[in-house]
Formats: C-alpha cells, sequence, structure tokens
C-alpha cells in the first residue's frame, strides 16, 4: 500500500514522540498554600456501563449486519457515523483473516486498508504481531459480534497508528485482549478533520510504563473545525493506581498539543490508570467529556484545559475500596488524587496561553476514600479560571479540598512557563458539597480574584472544618448560600469579599454514584446532550424506589422479568432493549447495570442467573419481593434487613371484611398499618391494647410483640398487624402515616380517653376533680421523656417531692430511688406515673417531655443544679486558648485558677491539661481555639451551640496572627462588640452597620445582624463569620 502521500503542514506536531513521556506532572508545587505536593500538569473485565447492552447494541448490530454484510463477495458502499465507504470487505471471506487466533492479521489487513475501505470482522479472535499503519482517508475496522483483537504476548506498542496524518478513519466495536503476561497496547489517532471511535473495550491491565506508547487513546484533531468522537470505550483495569513512573505511566485518553480541533469523550468508562484518566488539558483545541464514569486515576480522573472544553453529566469517584489492582508500592512521590482537575498551561515554549473558560456542569463527585486526596476539583497554577455549575461533590477523605484555586505561578520544572494571565476566578453555582472530611475547608481560593459562590449548599461534618477560605483575594462573593461547618463558615485571609443571605439551616443533596447514563444519537455535530431515547430520567418520580439489577460481575447474559401493581418508569441505567409492557418489564443484562422507578408491590420477580438486585441501594433477593395474596397470616415478604421495602402502598390483602370506617378507639379484628415508606428515617413507635395483637403480612421480625403491647420501628418501609379491642396507648416518634382498615387515623386520637390516665378516684382527666377543686400535685400524672426522635443516647435524671411509679414504657434499666429518678433513652420512650411538684429536673439533650401529653420545658420544672464545664486540651501539646461567660456564677474547679475567672466570663488556656469549672445560668459566649474538646457534664459538646442567644444573632470573629493587621466589615445591620474575653477592644469600633479595628496575637469579636455587604482584612489576620 501507498505511503507516498505527504502529511498535512497541520499534522507536524512534537505531543507524541516515543523518547518522552507525554503527561510528566507530579513535580513540586509549592504557590499554592506553602507545602510540597505533586502538581498534575501534565475484578475482573465486564464493563460497568453494560458496553454492548447499555450501547444499544442488541439493536445496532443486527442493523450492522443489515447494512454491511453481503456474504462472501466485496459488498458496495456504505455510510457510518458521517464516514462513506466505497467497499466494505469481509475480513474472513474477502481477505482470508483467521478468526480462531492462530495466524496474524496485520499483512494483509494493512493492505486491504486503502482510500474508502471498510474491513468487516465476523465474530472470532484474531491475532496481531504488531502495530497496523493507517495511512489512508475513509477506512474503517468493524466488528460485527463479540470480536476480539488479540497482540502477542510480551508486547508493548500501538495496536493501531497512524503514517502519516490520515481522515475519516472508523474504528467500532471490538475488544482488545491484552490479558497475557507483560502485554500492553494502545490506539494513536490523529486525523485531519474526522474520526470516530466507538465500543472498544481493553480486557486486562496494562502494566508497561510508556506512555506514549501504551496509553488506551492517543487522539488529536489538526483541523480547528474538524471533530473526532470517542464513544463507549471501557478500561476498567487501566494500569495501577501508583503507577505515575514520573510521567511515563499509562493514560486512559491523551489529547496533546497537536490537537486543534474538537475531541469529544462520550459515554465512557476509565478506571485505575497511574496517570490520569484523561490527560486532555494540554490541547489549543477543545475536549467535551459527556456521560461518563471514572474511577481511582490517579494525578487526576480527568483534566481539561480552557475555552470551549467541558465535563457535563459525569460521575467521578475515588474510593479505594473499590480498587482492584496490585498492592500499592512507594506512594511517597508521584501519587495524589484529584476528582477533576483544571489545567491551562502550554505544552510549547513561548506557545499563546491558553483561553480561559473551562467549565464543569451537572456532575457527580465522589471522594470516599485514598490515602492522599487533593481536591475533587482542582484549578492548577497553571490554571486560568472554572465554572462549575449544578454539580455535587461528597468529601470523606480529611484534609481533602472539595474545590481548590492553586496559586497561580509558573511550575519548576518549566520555569519558561509564564504565571497564566487573568481571569484567575472560580465561579460556582448550584453546587452542593457533603461529607464527613475533617481539616481545611470545604473551598479554598489563592489569589482568586472575583470568585463567587452563589446558590450553594456546603454541609461538612468533620471537626475542624471550614467553609470557604479567601487567600490573597479580591472581589469575592459568597452569597444565597447554606455554609453549615463545623468550623468557620466564611474566612478571609489578605482578603476582600462582600455576603448576603448565608444560613447554616437547609439540607444538601448528595451525589448518585451510579456511573451516568448516555443515549445520545450525537454523531459528529452536536455540542451538547440530547434526551435519552428510551426516556430514561436520573431523578426519582414521586412515590417511587430505584430497582436496580446489576450483572456487573459477569460478561454472561441474564434475562429477567417482574411485575408491579403500581407503576414502572425506565431509570437512569434503562437499557433501550428493555421492554415495559404497562407494568411488567423484561430485559436483560451482559455485563452491566439496568435500573427502573418502581412503585407498588412485586407480584412476580424472575431472574436467569445471578445478578445483584438492589431496592433503594438494598440488596434484596428477588424471591422475597413479591408479596403474597392470600391472607394477613402469611409470612412478610420483606429483604431481610428490616422494614427497609419503602413502598407506600399497604401491600396486604386480607380479605378482612370487619373494617371500621371511623376512628373508634375500640375496634373488632381490624389492620394496624404504620407507614414508613414516605421517608428514610428510622421512626420508632409503641402501641398497646387491651384486646389482642397478631403479626400482619408486613410485620417484622425486629418488632416486638408482647402480650398486647407492640415495639417496633420503620425505616423507609411498612409494618402491619391484626388488632381488636381499644388503644390503651400510642406512641409515635415521627410524622408519618397510620391507617387503621385503611383509612389513615391520627394516633393521639385513638388513645381511650378512660384509659392511662384515670386514676379511679373520682379524675375526670383535665386535671380537676368531679367537684371542680385542682389536683395538680395530688393528682396522679403521666410523665413521657420521648427520645424516639433520635439514636442519641440523652440522660435524665428527676425528684418529685410526692411519689413515683414506672408507666407503661418503663425501662428495667431506669433506677427508681424512693422519689428520684435516674434513667436514659437511646431511640426510645420512658413513661412514669407521677404525683407531687418536681424538686429537680436534668435532661441532656433536646427531646421532647411530656406531662400529661402536654409538652412542657424540664427546666421549668425543678430547680437547676450547677453544671460542669470541662476544657480538654489534653491531646495536644499546643497552647489553645478559650473563653466563655454566662447570665449567672462561675467557680473554678480542677486544673482551673480563680484567675481565669472575672465575674460570669472565664479567660483560659489549655497546655497539655484539663480545666473544670461549676457554673449555673445560661451561656451566652462560648469560644475555643480549634482541637480543644468541650464537655458540659461529662459530656462532648460543640462550643458554637453554647453561644446563647443575641439581639445581634450572628458574629464577626478577627484573628490576628502576630503583626498588627487592620479591618473593615460593612453589613445591612447593625454591629456592637461582643462582651467576654474575646471581645472587641476599646480601640475598636462598631458604628452602626460598621465594625473596624486592629488586631495583632489577639481577637476581636462582633454581633451584627442583616448581610455582611463587604469584608476587608489588611495584614495577616484571618476573618470569619458565623450564623
Amino acid at each position: 500500500m501507498s505511503k507516498e502521500r505527504a502529511p498535512d503542514d497541520e499534522s507536524v506536531g512534537t505531543d507524541y514522540r516515543a523518547d518522552r513521556p507525554v503527561g510528566r506532572d507530579y513535580e513540586s508545587e509549592t504557590g499554592a498554600d506553602d507545602e510540597r505536593e505533586i502538581e498534575t500538569e501534565g475484578g475482573d473485565d465486564t464493563s460497568l456501563l453494560d458496553r454492548r447492552g447499555y450501547l444499544k447494541m442488541a439493536g445496532v448490530a443486527a442493523a450492522t449486519v443489515a447494512t454491511v454484510s453481503t456474504g462472501g463477495a466485496a459488498a458496495g458502499g456504505t455510510t457510518r457515523h458521517g464516514i462513506e465507504f466505497d467497499r466494505v470487505l469481509d475480513a474472513v471471506d474477502d481477505l482470508g483473516l483467521d478468526p480462531s487466533g492462530n495466524d496474524p492479521v496485520n499483512d494483509r489487513l494493512e493492505d486491504a486498508l486503502s482510500d474508502g475501505t471498510l474491513v468487516r470482522f465476523p465474530q472470532g479472535e484474531y491475532s496481531f504481531d504488531g502495530v497496523v499503519e493507517i495511512d489512508a482517508d475513509r477506512v474503517g475496522v468493524l466488528g460485527d459480534g463479540d470480536v476480539r483483537f488479540v497482540p502477542p504476548t510480551g508486547y508493548s506498542g500501538f495496536l493501531f497508528n497512524y503514517d502519516p496524518v490520515p481522515d475519516d478513519v472508523l474504528i467500532e466495536n471490538v475488544d482488545v485482549d491484552m490479558r497475557a503476561d507483560d502485554t500492553t497496547t494502545g490506539i494513536r489517532l490523529r486525523c485531519r478533520n474526522h474520526f470516530h471511535i466507538q465500543d472498544v473495550e481493553f480486557l486486562g491491565r496494562g502494566l508497561t510504563d510508556n506512555s506514549g506508547q501504551v496509553s488506551a487513546f492517543l487522539l488529536g484533531i489538526t483541523s480547528e473545525s474538524g471533530r473526532g468522537v470517542l464513544r463507549d470505550a471501557v478500561a476498567k483495569k487501566g494500569s495501577r493506581i501508583d503507577g505515575y513512573a514520573r510521567g511515563n505511566g499509562r493514560i486512559g485518553v491523551w489529547v496533546g498539543w497537536s490537537n486543534k480541533g474538537t475531541v469529544r469523550i462520550e459515554g465512557c468508562d476509565f478506571r485505575e490508570f497511574g496517570n490520569n484518566g484523561t490527560y486532555t488539558s494540554r490541547t489549543p483545541g477543545q475536549v467535551e467529556i459527556v456521560d461518563c464514569y471514572f474511577l481511582n486515576n490517579n494525578a487526576a480522573n480527568v483534566r481539561i484545559g480552557g475555552e470551549g472544553s467541558y465535563i457535563e453529566n459525569c460521575t467521578v469517584e475515588i474510593d479505594f475500596e473499590k480498587y482492584t489492582g496490585p498492592a500499592l508500592g512507594d506512594i511517597s512521590t508521584g501519587f495524589g488524587m484529584r476528582g477533576i482537575h483544571i489545567d491551562q498551561g502550554v505544552q510549547l515554549e513561548g506557545a499563546e496561553s491558553i483561553p480561559a473558560g473551562a467549565e464543569v456542569r451537572d456532575c457527580e463527585l465522589v471522594g470516599a476514600d485514598a490515602p492522599n486526596g487533593i481536591a475533587m476539583i482542582n484549578l492548577s497554577p497553571q490554571g486560568r479560571s472554572v465554572r462549575v455549575e449544578n454539580t455535587r461533590v461528597r468529601v470523606d477523605i480529611d484534609d481533602m479540598w472539595a474545590v481548590r484555586r492553586g496559586r497561580p505561578g509558573v511550575i519548576p520544572w518549566r520555569e519558561w512557563q509564564r504565571t497564566p494571565p487573568k481571569p484567575h476566578w472560580i465561579r460556582m453555582e448550584n453546587v452542593s458539597i457533603t461529607g464527613s472530611a475533617s481539616g481545611r475547608e470545604a473551598i479554598r481560593l489563592v489569589e482568586a480574584d472575583d470568585s463567587i459562590v452563589r446558590n450553594c449548599c456546603v454541609h461538612q461534618t468533620g471537626s475542624s472544618r471550614d467553609g470557604v477560605n479567601f487567600v490573597d483575594s479580591s472581589g469575592g462573593v459568597v452569597e444565597d448560600s447554606t455554609v453549615d461547618v463545623t468550623g468557620r463558615e466564611v474566612t478571609l485571609e489578605n482578603s476582600t469579599a462582600s455576603s448576603s443571605s448565608i444560613t447554616k439551616d437547609g439540607s444538601c443533596p448528595f451525589p448518585n454514584p451510579e456511573a451516568a447514563s448516555t443515549d445520545s444519537t450525537d454523531d459528529t455535530e452536536s455540542t451538547g446532550t440530547e434526551d435519552s431515547a428510551d426516556g430514561s430520567t436520573s431523578t426519582a418520580p414521586d412515590g417511587t424506589q430505584e430497582l436496580v439489577v446489576d450483572g456487573s460481575q459477569t460478561t454472561d447474559r441474564l434475562t429477567y422479568t417482574f411485575t408491579v401493581d403500581g407503576s414502572v418508569e425506565p431509570g437512569p441505567r434503562a437499557n433501550a432493549s428493555d421492554e415495559i409492557d404497562g407494568t411488567t418489564v423484561s430485559g436483560q443484562v451482559e455485563g452491566g447495570i439496568d435500573s427502573f422507578w418502581v412503585s407498588g408491590e412485586f407480584t412476580d420477580f424472575q431472574v436467569d442467573g445471578n445478578p445483584e438486585v438492589r431496592l433503594d441501594g438494598e440488596t434484596v433477593d428477588p424471591s422475597e419481593l413479591v408479596v403474597s395474596e392470600t391472607t394477613d397470616s402469611t409470612s412478610d415478604s420483606t429483604d431481610g434487613t428490616g422494614s427497609t421495602d419503602g413502598t407506600t402502598d399497604d401491600g396486604d390483602s386480607t380479605g378482612d371484611t370487619d373494617s371500621t370506617s371511623d376512628t373508634d378507639s375500640t375496634v373488632d379484628e381490624a389492620k394496624l398499618v404504620i407507614d414508613g415508606g414516605v421517608t428514610s428515617d428510622r421512626v420508632e413507635y409503641t402501641f398497646a391494647v387491651d384486646g389482642s395483637v397478631e403479626p400482619g403480612a408486613r410485620a417484622n421480625g425486629s418488632d416486638v410483640i408482647d402480650g398486647s403491647t407492640v415495639t417496633g420501628h420503620v425505616e423507609g418501609g411498612i409494618d402491619s398487624f391484626i388488632v381488636t379491642g381499644s388503644f390503651t396507648d400510642f406512641q409515635l416518634g415521627g410524622d408519618i402515616p397510620v391507617r387503621l382498615d385503611g383509612e389513615t387515623v391520627d394516633p393521639s386520637e385513638l388513645v381511650d380517653s378512660t384509659g392511662d390516665d384515670s386514676t379511679g378516684d373520682g379524675s375526670t382527666g383535665d386535671d380537676t376533680m368531679s367537684d371542680g377543686s385542682a389536683t395538680e400535685t395530688t393528682k396522679e400524672r403521666k410523665l413521657v421523656v420521648d427520645g424516639s426522635g433520635t439514636s442519641d443516647r440523652v440522660e435524665y435524671a428527676f425528684v418529685m417531692d410526692g411519689s413515683v411509679e414506672p408507666g407503661p414504657r418503663a425501662n428495667g434499666s431506669d433506677v427508681i430511688d424512693g422519689s428520684t429518678v435516674t434513667g436514659h433513652v437511646e431511640g426510645g420512650i420512658d413513661s412514669f406515673l407521677v404525683t407531687g411538684a418536681f424538686t429537680d429536673f436534668q435532661l441532656d439533650g433536646d427531646i421532647p417531655v411530656r406531662l400529661d401529653g402536654e409538652t412542657v420545658e424540664p427546666s421549668e420544672l425543678g430547680v437547676e443544679p450547677a453544671r460542669t464545664v470541662e476544657v480538654d486540651g489534653s491531646q495536644t501539646d499546643d497552647p489553645l486558648a478559650y473563653t466563655f461567660t454566662v447570665d449567672g456564677s462561675v467557680t473554678a474547679g480542677d486544673g482551673a485558677t480563680d484567675a481565669d475567672v472575672t465575674d460570669g466570663t472565664v479567660t483560659g488556656r489549655a497546655e497539655g491539661d484539663t480545666s473544670a469549672y461549676a457554673v449555673t445560668g445560661a451561656f451566652t459566649n462560648f469560644q475555643v481555639e480549634s482541637d480543644l474538646v468541650v464537655r458540659v457534664d461529662g459530656e462532648p459538646v460543640d462550643p458554637s451551640t453554647l453561644n446563647g442567644g443575641h439581639d445581634l444573632p450572628h458574629e464577626l470573629v478577627v484573628d490576628g496572627d502576630g503583626a498588627e493587621a487592620s479591618y473593615l466589615v460593612e453589613t445591612t445591620g447593625s454591629v456592637a462588640k461582643r462582651d467576654g474575653g474575646w471581645g472587641a477592644e476599646a480601640s475598636d469600633a462598631a458604628t452602626g452597620g460598621v465594625a473596624s479595628g486592629t488586631v495583632a496575637e489577639d481577637r476581636d469579636t462582633f454581633g451584627f445582624s442583616g448581610d455582611v455587604t463587604r469584608l476587608r482584612i489588611d495584614g495577616d489576620a484571618s476573618l470569619t463569620f458565623r450564623r
């Protein structure tokens, strides 16, 4: 075949040279935080995305055969993905290639790939003895069925390469099987205007370090108007996660400096690459990454550059619990995990800077577990700007940022790379950040002028976790957002910013780490995403649960069918080949996953094989999902995990004929249903009747029936019972429906008014005797301590000047010593019958207390005793300061001195020890430096919850760091100095809505109302506001 055609001028580039690594990015980064950390400049083999099922190949394969197969003779022309072929050759019948894998195909295949030729490979295994070079236009290889290309054992090099730059090249529907020892290969394809690679899966793990030769895909388009597509490619065992190899490690997709056009990466699945999942940032062209899944790729899972490049509707996970590769080696260098990395640095000295403007939108990012997590969204020192919208981030890895702007600057090993020109901002809108990460802050913005955090929700529960941190930045904005963290909400270090409408209230949505589904029909033109071809939706319709049929653990085809008596809709992982006929579904998985939104009960469920079936995330046995249609005496069809089936329909076909239509508390045999399907919260309940109780069709093994008293809970599911007689007690620890023979009832109205509270002595039950005289202290009353709304252990103690008897919910662990009671609740309820007045009542938690059905304030029932406050710094030798104020009294105790106490204010310092104080009254202020533990009466508490109420509900805190620094804060409301040990000094000002002053080694605190409109720090200090 001809090698004479000269390469196009635009094809010349040096980014693919085999004698140097294409991704050397782990060198020192010192600019951002004075830390020397890495800088990213640079199982089984089945597919999570069900490659052929997920790509709708059941229909496509049939269409392929009809379109391109003509038997033994060469077929006429055809067009696929915008590429016009003059002829279609059969690899076996026309070219004589061996489908059994014994004879290599290279020579005859290369000769056949002349201009306008598509070679169709029938099902089989085809052996390669080296690289196939493509030098012609409008050529392609197309697999028909299960087609595998197998390089020789020990081979390290390209499977396909170009020479010179061709155009209109197709590679489709083949597996690259490199499971032999010491075998690693890849596909290198750079075209002038167009290529299309689809449905290619790499089988096996590539352990050879030579990124320029063995990365899975090395791609480029040399024309600015050109467009190449990589669709539905899979590599689940990329290399080894610690295989950075000083930039020589294997990459999932490389798009480098020679790319001038657009490369679209769509519907792909890349995992466990040691040198980036996609290294697609250093290119003057554009890269679109859409509907993809990335897991545990070292350096960065995904990286893009500047204007026109974006990441959309992708899922990125960092979770070493899911790592399937070899044990980690030395990770002291060249190792660090990022989710998305933005890098707009240039590849060649003297090149023009890449335009700013990268975007991340509609993505799900999860940082669950890793030994060195850096950031889920990271803007490199060589990055310019990034816009993040409609994205959910979860970070559980300590000291890992959710979003971070590194300090703009040069890279030590490429000093000719200048600091990139502005803008240097990160702008976030509709972003949710959740998780349990401790330390550092969720969002760090360094030299990030004009950055914006708007309509965002930050809720991080780990210790000493701050919210938004501006460093050496001006013009920042934080507005209309929830910032709920254990540390400081917003901090400024030598920065200015404005804020408004910031709250700690509200809930933040969590990411759904399921891989994103795609049914896009775009070949080469669309720059956005299409609606799903099968109508699937990633948002749960009201009242439904997600059913997942997971066949990813095997490559076998597994068929299934099920029927519900409610509704079925395609879920985010539904497949076009799955058939939904009314409420009956028939489908199959072949190495992938299907999902559906369902409501109602399952009336049939059959599977062929052993896929994993999950209902709202819980693994279930399909045979146990089907609810019996006989009587209530049948066993409950639960999933064995508790009442977690989550349906909202009773599902009990009992055939009862004596149902009541009202809430009369005296019933013949009736069906009682407690429906927790409306919430995922755990809701405790208990009830008693003076008749009988039997388990219903939805009763659960964890529910306890003791005679005629029942204690149980629901957690996203339903419990049911058959009852007779009158209800003598009914307590419910949550707002969920209760139905009696199908009618929704109020549990409090079920209890007979002549029941529990009747004393038999003439009492009418309303705190008066029948002659109208008051009996407040002599009447027997029912006291209820209700802990059913929380799973926390809550201690309590009270003393009466009358009598105490155990009530129907008293617990054996509660101690009644005369008229003194000591006990605790932990997700349950205790009750007592008491007479007389309370002389003391202590409650270590915020749970309801009821007296004869009325909620009461325990502090108003008795005399408040002194409490013991301990400030514990024993976990560190560092000197840590603290201060607090009460409106009562303070007495120094063990480890404390009287010098610490002034009136009701304590100002002290812990240096590896613990100080104790006896206090009365309410806390009006409580501030501590990080790492100090505060206990009240032996129980750890969050000091920020002890600040008490103020006319000015919010708080500003300015911390000095040695040298004098000035500050100015403007608000829309009022500002006043806080009292206490860390209150603002006399020289500091609080006038109207403005606070100003100076700090050095001290701390100034102000209260304020309204919103902060301007924040400024000049010097080395930090400013925090709390709400």
